[in-house]
């Protein structure tokens, strides 16, 4: 691993010499571009800048997703000497990240996380802490406490400058960011109309000699300004404020940067790119220009800004922060228009190597995937070779996830085999990929659910990725077509959301076709006056979120599907919403209080799914009782004193007599959360202890429990026969046994069937449902991993009984 730490930063380190080299062949480089290929990788690259190569210290974590707790994070990282690394809400898209944590940061080196565990999630913490860093997190209930956390971990001296932004948007903190950083003033966010008791203390007990707002009276209120004012009787206050974030930001530009010697252009639409270097600004004292990558001309007040600094003959190096699609080309064209030289060849960091994948091969084309987003490439990227080795033409590439998967149109022949190979400022995406085109036809079943007002879900027998409109047909039930407004990718083309203006009570069908595919047969569908997903209701109450359960899937839902409200009316933001069972139950994450009661609805296609549900977050813990049974050498099961669902393998820790862990590979919920069973491999005859944790609960004590080494004895009896089953009885309870582990023969010693099995009094007895015959005689027997349970038991089933 050191070796491999060394070569990562031989590389880099190589990369940023081959750098120097190219500003050095002139007076001043025209710019440098700080990109990756997303923003986890922009952030690297502009740490990798920052440092130069060379090991950090501390760094600052944020998330990539969520801005109010990244907010003021800046003038942290910078008082810190850090870089800003931002990371996804969990490990499955923080991994570039948290490598490059581990190759550059000391050993034992300090990390701050800033953000709640909505924002960023404790498994990303424990990485960290398992990795032997030093770990603090500064996540408070809410945006306006976490920065709170951080703007008294300042410490700054009293009387220093503070900057009022808005909590409830980005652009106007970001433009400031740099500038906070560089100057060390702390940065407050405020409500649109009152300024939050955290300020407002902060203010009161620091009396800054001078206080700067940042936005319009339309972001930040004359209310704001009067309770500063309130609180900091002598100091200077100071509103910036224009039309938009980008005049706004002007007027920021023209006080603070008269002059600058470097200047740095980032998307102002989203604060990944800009967070993520504006330590890098700061580190240079120069400010940080958004701009808006939809527009095809510069915001004219920016454009203003820069015709000023140019008048005063000022030359500043131009930096770009984050790649083609967050700042294009043609913005780093018109600044240096303006500036007074004209654009160049930029520098720039190459993407890390990433990989190629093809599918829905047919005659018109092929789609490629990335194994992260690149977007902007066009048929110059893409090579297509036929099996002589012959290239062939491309004749266009569309991209409809942002750089993630790419449309590959040429005219290509049945039965032939090609290959394909990326390439992107030189460098080679991933390896050649072949494929071969289907000389006939593959079959797909078509299904449609989830029918409302808004469109409809089609699902595919096996994914088929990279469908558009022009793949569906829909018709109403006169045969005249409906317009498909737009089609989304899902579980990555197995199944896609339809968007149409679709009447209630009215039938549709849907066909789908794809070159070189059939795709099933037409299907009906009738939009319903109402919801059929009717019952909704809330579990597992924490102040991280809640669960929330539907009586029936319904795939595809978003944070814009739920409304959570708290106690007084007011909205509560969904940071995120994740299903793992394909619709059944949803994980919806937000910063809730202990102790506080809130409600929350769900919505789809303009219907409302079930009723309002009330639930209040436990205010100190709630106790479950923590029983363990049915030890075998392949696992255990874990019952619970009352119902709590969605439990993973990361809520329960096993180990051994010597406490050392053993992995759990797997873990089934039973019982709608009563009962888990616990899979991992165990020794015969050893013992080990299991514990359990959920967030706001208390899940018992440690239980021990021993393999048995061989079998455990248990006498068996039988009871109430009926033509409908019959009881089985334990000598001791052994729970979560299920048909299989029962054998029920008539008397000719043919099987019968069990229809099904009912667990009572906790597995001491189990109610077995079967079809048997009045006065007919049969025999039970039963069977479990490490027990001998009894002998087999005759019954009659006497004449008379129904039930």
């Amino acid at each position: 691993m050191k070796k491999k730490a060394k070569l990562t930063t031989l590389a880099m380190t190589s990369t940023l010499l081959i750098f120097t080299l190219v500003g050095s062949a002139q007076a001043r480089p025209h710019y440098n571009r700080y990109s990756g290929n997303d923003r986890f990788q922009t952030s690297t690259a502009i740490a990798q800048q920052e440092f130069q190569g060379q090991q950090m210290q501390n760094v600052v974590i944020a998330s990539a997703y969520s801005f109010p707790d990244a907010l003021s994070a800046s003038t942290l990282a910078t008082k810190l000497k850090a870089s800003i690394i931002l990371v996804g809400s969990d490990m499955n898209d923080s991994q570039d990240s948290l490598d490059y944590i581990k190759n550059h940061l000391t050993a034992g080196g300090n990390v701050t996380i800033v953000g709640g565990v909505g924002a960023i999630n404790q498994k990303v913490e424990q990485w960290l802490n398992n990795s032997g860093y030093h770990v603090k997190r500064m996540g408070g209930k809410d945006r306006f406490a976490t920065d709170s956390l951080i703007v008294n971990n300042l410490a700054v001296s009293h009387g220093t400058p503070v900057i009022i932004a808005s909590g409830n948007d980005f652009p106007d903190a970001l433009g400031v960011a740099s500038l906070a950083a560089s100057k060390g003033w702390p940065i407050l966010l405020s409500g649109p109309n009152q300024l939050s008791e955290t300020a407002q203390t902060f203010v009161t007990t620091d009396q800054p000699t001078n206080i700067y707002i940042v936005g319009g009276e339309g972001v930040l209120h004359d209310s704001v300004q009067t309770a500063l004012q309130s609180a900091a009787p002598s100091a200077q206050i100071q509103r910036f404020g224009g039309q938009d974030r980008f005049e706004t930001l002007s007027q920021i530009l023209t006080k603070f940067y008269p002059n600058p010697t470097q200047i740095y252009l980032a998307n102002g639409l989203d604060f990944a790119d800009a967070l993520s270097g504006s330590t890098l600004a700061a580190q240079n004292n120069a400010p940080i220009l958004l701009i808006d990558p939809k527009a095809q001309q510069l915001p004219p007040s920016i454009k203003d800004y820069l015709i000023t600094i140019r008048n005063t003959g000022s030359s500043p190096q131009v930096n770009v922060l984050g790649g083609t699609a967050g700042v294009p080309d043609w913005v780093v064209t018109q600044v240096n228009d303006i500036l007074g030289s004209s654009a160049t060849t930029p520098v720039v960091t190459p993407p890390t190597a990433i990989s190629l994948t093809v599918s829905n091969p047919s005659m018109t084309g092929v789609t490629v995937g990335l194994s992260s987003a690149l977007n902007g490439l066009a048929a110059s990227n893409f090579t297509l070779l036929n099996s002589s080795g012959y290239p062939l033409t491309v004749t266009s590439v569309t991209t409809i996830d942002g750089g993630v998967t790419y449309t590959l149109n040429a005219p290509l022949s049945a039965g032939q085999t090609y290959t394909v190979t990326a390439n992107y400022g030189g460098n080679t995406i991933g390896t050649a990929q072949s494929f071969t085109i289907p000389s006939g036809t593959t079959n797909e079943m078509l299904t449609v659910s989830n029918p409302t007002t808004a469109g409809m879900t089609v699902g595919l027998s096996s994914a088929l990725n990279g469908l558009t409109t022009n793949n569906f047909t829909l018709l109403n039930s006169s045969g005249y077509p409906i317009t498909i407004t737009g089609v989304s990718t899902l579980n990555g083309g197995l199944t896609y959301a339809i968007s149409a203006a679709l009447s209630a009570g009215q039938t549709y069908t849907v066909t789908a076709n794809y070159a070189g595919y059939a795709l099933g047969t037409a299907q009906s569908v009738t939009v319903p006056y109402g919801m059929s997903n009717g019952t909704l209701t809330v579990s597992n109450p924490s102040t991280t979120g809640v669960t929330v359960g539907l009586s029936s899937a319904l795939n595809g839902l978003t944070a814009s599907n739920f409304t959570l409200l708290n106690s007084s009316g007011y909205a509560i933001t969904v940071t995120s919403v994740t299903t793992t069972d394909g619709g059944v139950t949803y994980t919806i994450n937000a910063p809730l209080s202990a102790g506080q009661t809130y409600t929350v609805t769900a919505t789809y296609g303009g219907y409302t799914v079930g009723t309002v549900q009330s639930f209040t977050i436990p205010s100190g813990m709630t106790s479950e009782t923590l029983t363990v049974s049915n030890s075998t050498t392949s696992g255990v099961t874990v019952g619970l004193s009352s119902a709590l669902n969605g439990l993973t393998a990361s809520n329960f820790t096993l180990l051994n007599s010597s406490g050392y862990p053993i992995t759990v590979t797997g873990v089934t919920t039973l019982n709608g959360g009563l009962t888990y069973t616990i899979s991992a491999a165990l020794s015969a005859g050893q013992t080990y202890t299991v514990t359990a944790n959920y967030v706001g609960y208390v899940l018992g004590t440690a239980q021990s429990v021993t393999i048995p080494s061989g079998t455990t004895s248990e006498t068996l009896t039988v009871s109430n026969p009926s033509t409908t089953g019959l009881t089985v009885g334990l000598s001791a309870a052994l729970n979560g046994l299920t048909a299989s582990n029962f054998t029920l023969l008539n008397s000719s010693g043919y099987p019968i069937t069990i229809i099904g099995v009912t667990t009572l009094n906790g597995g001491a007895t189990y109610a077995i449902n079967a079809a048997l015959s009045a006065g007919q005689t049969y025999s039970l027997t039963a069977n479990y991993v490490g027990y001998t349970l009894g002998t087999a038991q005759s019954v009659t089933i006497p004449y008379g009984t129904n039930s």
